[in-house]
């Protein structure tokens, strides 16, 4: 399995220090996010690819995935029409950039509508979201991931596979996050298991403490179920930058090897 780590859990650097820091900890791939002012992303500036690019390659840093954080605000299940066209503008742009930066996956948060909805209805607006968008992934060969997160209709394990198995495309499948599921009561041993191959890429980050192996997670025991399933992709980290990043970097990615190794 390989190592990454999300730039927000770096505190959000400039692109050259971001790939300088990552390198120098040793992470094998950094996730970049697009936020809710994703005019400003230099994800989505064909220009600034291309530094970002360089970088990557200078570093040996790969850029494994993105996640469109901005889908919080501008999310898939919204009714407002101007909202919903933003959101299919940047799921399209970024899978074009995925592209460009030789990324695999995309993360979408399964987020909320805009209005007091059920959970079904959020669920069927979702799936008719990536059911119109999923050719698209599929001509790029990019896999859109959806995540367990909070205040969506995603939130446990078989919310996801209601979801992935509705839309019923190759190219979508889940991202899971272990730190998410602990916050929501669920026991995230078991949702791998249950995800099992619908799994694209993982996050990891501990519960009530900033640093792995320090909360309330049972992250080794994830990491057994991961293996169980016969997961070999990506373990991206989403831990809290803290006062000094460069340090809890350090710390999180050898408490992970020591894990996964």
């Amino acid at each position: 399995m390989k190592i990454g780590i999300r730039n927000g859990s770096m505190g959000f650097p400039a692109m050259k220090q971001l790939f300088e820091q990552a390198a120098e900890i040793g992470f094998d791939g950094v996730e970049l996010d697009i936020r809710e002012q994703w005019q400003d992303e230099p994800v989505l500036s064909p220009e600034e690819r291309e530094e970002i690019k360089r970088l990557s390659a200078e570093s040996g840093v790969e850029v494994p995935s993105l996640c469109i954080g901005a889908l919080w605000r501008f999310s898939p299940a919204a009714s407002d029409s101007e909202t919903l066209a933003t959101a299919r503008d940047l799921l399209a742009m970024s899978i074009e950039a995925a592209v460009d930066l030789g990324a695999q996956w995309i993360l979408l948060p399964v987020t909320p509508s805009d209005e007091e909805i059920s959970h079904e209805e959020c669920q069927a607006r979702w799936i008719h979201e990536m059911e119109t968008v999923a050719p698209l992934a599929e001509a790029a060969e990019i896999t859109l991931c959806l995540e367990n997160v909070g205040r969506g209709c995603g939130k446990s394990a078989e919310d996801l596979l209601t979801l992935v198995t509705a839309i019923a495309s190759p190219r979508v499948m889940t991202y899971y996050d272990i730190g998410n599921a602990c916050a929501f009561g669920h026991d995230a041993v078991e949702e791998i298991r249950t995800l099992a191959e619908a799994i694209g890429v993982v996050h990891i980050k501990d519960r009530e403490a900033d640093l792995l192996g320090e909360g309330i997670v049972n992250i080794p025991g994830c990491v057994d179920a991961l293996r169980e399933i016969s997961y070999d992709g990506w373990l991206i980290l989403e831990t809290p930058p803290t006062d000094d990043p460069l340090e809890a970097g350090n710390y999180n990615l050898a408490y992970l090897r020591d894990v996964v190794d």
